[in-house]
C-alpha cells in the first residue's frame, strides 16, 4: 500500500505535535507533583486538570492515526 507524500507529511506532523503535548504533559504533571508538596493545591489542581485535557487531546490525535 502507498501513501502520498502529503499524507505521511500529514502523520508525521501529528506525531510530532503528539511528542509535544506528551512533553508539556510531564511538564505539567512535575509542577502539579510540586505543588502537592508545597500545599499549593489550587496550583497542583489546575496543573493537573491541564495535563488530563493534554492527554485528551493526545489520545484524540493518536486516534486520527490509526487507519
Amino acid at each position: 500500500m502507498r501513501t502520498s507524500a502529503k499524507a505521511r507529511r500529514t502523520s508525521s506532523a501529528v506525531v510530532l505535535y503528539v511528542i509535544v503535548l506528551v512533553a508539556f504533559q510531564v511538564f505539567l504533571i512535575t509542577v502539579a507533583v510540586e505543588a502537592f508538596q508545597t500545599d499549593t493545591e489550587s496550583l497542583a489542581w489546575a496543573t493537573a486538570a491541564v495535563s488530563v485535557a493534554l492527554f485528551a487531546a493526545a489520545a484524540a490525535f493518536l486516534r486520527y492515526l490509526r487507519p
